[in-house]
């Protein structure tokens, strides 16, 4: 790691804003060629310890300051006026380092659909590449293989730099949850990572093998870290991209200015600066550096460098409730970690062997379409509620028209997951009064909701965050309260049929005996962000309120990209870590295009 003062004083072909999941990825690809000078600036700092490293430990470093951003929405008013909680990774390797390493592709028909946004280059062949790139996958073990992992090789990346593989150990959960899925019409999916993640299946987790260890984005800087060429410089906070004078018919980002230990330095650039700082962060910065909405900009008294309305805005997320139960016989779930004893022999065995229950987490998901947990006459009837309200003057006038007629016809394609079901096991209650009482989670995420919320810088300084309001549950023809609703009887269906219902002793919370209007309560008191905030600096044309265009260059500036979920113009239906790793690979692919055509000219 460098000195901020050496770090400021040296001259940098690029300059990556966010050592993060994108960030570090892509500027440590970018190194590779040996004639660049590559400089990185993060604010968090590298911490490489056993709350980071075992996957048993997914968890443990939220809510603390040292790992995480803590940012909070807004009060949601729809969601009892709660501010919900937003974790994202304040350390080298950002939120992946934290996460739950699923490393999942998304949907072949929903990448392929971009294209009907006004998007180009980024279909799912091409998707498909890039994370393939990223990947160094391990085929599954015997046992993971009992347990219904992914096995195709063709579909996974060998050579890449994310270490991947089936998790080692299973909770006695795993294999009723399938059997129950299955005997309601939810097939074993082998082969997720096809194109085609319908179904119930074992996902391949970013995990190295040989450790039973997390592995992130890390990864790619531990490869080139010894290099002369590049630069990562931790603890520092950028403040703003410098811009050249608004005289300039198209500007040019000429360096960032970041704080380090309470001073203040700037540090030039020559080639381009790429914004790499989240979804949350990235709107921030490109409004304090004077790009974005001219109202914002004007009440903060920041110089407007280029109008674009869309910064800040189109954000998404996935949102999740969750349903609690009380199991029948003995088994041992992640709540025993709460026991000292346990605990402590637990990481001693991983410690000594590197098995056991800190060598995994959560491993089974199950991603099914709307017709698959909405009962015809309800989905007939959200449809119609749904449609006189996309007849509104409001959205047909939207410039997100094209995106709310595109996620229209995903609620009747039996291809495209509408929801995903996650079974955790643990769960903890008010009055658990049982001596030795078990109990699992389901937990259901809408991953396709219609709110659309903002983010946006509140005061001229990158210490106060800014202002996060994902509109939860504010959707048209209240169709995300509608699919929560029904989502929620569905899994009530899974935890009373078959193997899964057999053990289920009672279900705690929500009830099936309560009427849809309690239900309703109970999800706008219990609905959460599931931590995948997308879409503030969105590849989309620019009269679509779009911000970078599909080569992921901010419209109006010459060398200004952004590379991070930001730019994810409408949401995936799967987990998002192994797209955002593509996102650095198509990045420097693009780079090193354009840089090879401007050596020719």
């Amino acid at each position: 790691m460098e000195a901020a003062a050496d770090f400021a004083r040296q001259a940098f072909d690029y300059i990556v804003v966010g050592g993060g999941t994108t960030g570090l990825a892509l500027a440590s690809l970018l190194s590779a060629d040996p004639q660049v000078r590559v400089g990185v600036i993060e604010a968090g700092l590298r911490k490489d310890d056993e709350m980071i490293l075992l996957p048993g430990m997914v968890g443990k470093p939220l809510d603390n300051p040292d790992y995480d951003w803590l940012f909070l929405t807004k009060p949601q008013t729809l969601a009892k006026s709660r501010r919900l909680p937003i974790p994202r990774g304040k350390v080298l390797g950002g939120s992946s380092a934290l996460n739950y390493m699923a490393y999942t592709r998304g949907s072949r028909i929903e990448f392929n659909d971009w294209e009907k946004l006004g998007i180009t280059g980024w279909d799912w062949d091409t998707i498909r590449d890039a994370v393939n790139a990223a990947e160094a996958w391990t085929p599954p073990s015997d046992y993971a293989k009992l347990h219904n992992a992914d096995n195709v090789a063709h579909n996974h990346g060998r050579h890449g730099y994310v270490k991947t593989t089936a998790y080692s150990y299973y909770y006695d959960l795993v294999q009723p949850f399938f059997s129950t899925m299955n005997k309601l019409g939810v097939m074993t999916n082998y082969s997720e990572a096809s194109g085609d993640l319908i179904g119930i299946w074992t996902y391949t987790a970013s995990v190295d093998p040989q450790t039973n260890t997390r592995s992130y984005s890390t990864n790619y800087y531990d490869r080139v870290s010894s290099q002369p060429n590049i630069v990562c410089l931790t603890g520092a906070y950028a403040s703003r991209v410098l811009m050249s004078d608004n005289r300039d018919e198209v500007l040019r980002a000429l360096g960032v200015e970041f704080y380090s230990s309470g001073q203040l330095f700037s540090a030039s650039v020559s080639r381009e600066v790429i914004l790499s700082a989240g979804a949350l962060q990235t709107p921030q910065l490109l409004e304090l550096s004077g790009i974005g909405n001219p109202d914002i900009l004007r009440k903060l008294e920041i110089p407007l460098k280029v109008d674009l309305p869309g910064v800040g805005e189109n954000l998404q997320d996935h949102f999740t409730v969750t349903l609690g139960a009380e199991l029948l016989g003995h088994h041992i779930t992640s709540d025993d970690l709460s026991s000292e004893r346990f605990f402590r022999e637990r990481l001693q065995e991983y410690r000594e062997t590197r098995r056991g229950v800190f060598s995994s987490t959560l491993s089974t998901l199950a991603f099914i379409p709307a017709s698959a947990f909405i009962p015809a006459d309800k989905m007939k009837y959200m449809l119609a509620s749904l449609d006189r309200t996309l007849q509104s003057p409001e959205i047909k006038n939207s410039p997100y028209k094209q995106w709310y007629e595109l996620q229209r016809t995903w609620l009747e394609n039996d291809a495209v997951a509408q929801l995903e079901i996650i079974l955790f096991p643990s769960y903890t209650h008010v009055g658990c009064t049982k001596e030795n009482a078990k109990h699992y989670t389901m937990s259901i995420f809408l991953q396709h909701a219609w709110s659309r919320g903002s983010v946006h810088a509140t005061t001229t300084s990158v210490f106060d965050p800014p202002e996060i309001d994902l509109a939860t549950l504010d959707s048209p023809g209240d169709v995300d309260m509608m699919m929560l609703l029904e989502a929620v009887k569905y899994t009530f269906k899974i935890m009373q049929t078959g193997a899964l219902g057999d053990l289920t002793a009672k279900i705690i919370e929500p009830l099936p005996t309560w009427s849809d209007d309690r239900l309703r309560d109970y999800i706008r008191s219990m609905v959460k962000s599931a931590w995948h905030p997308i879409g503030t600096a969105s590849m989309l044309p620019r009269s679509a309120k779009g911000v970078v265009n599909d080569e992921l260059k901010v419209y109006g500036t010459a060398n200004l990209r952004v590379a991070d979920a930001s730019i994810l113009p409408i949401h995936l239906g799967t987990h998002p870590q192994a797209t955002l790793y593509g996102v650095a690979h198509r990045a420097a692919d693009i780079i090193a295009s354009k840089q090879k055509m401007t050596a020719k000219l």
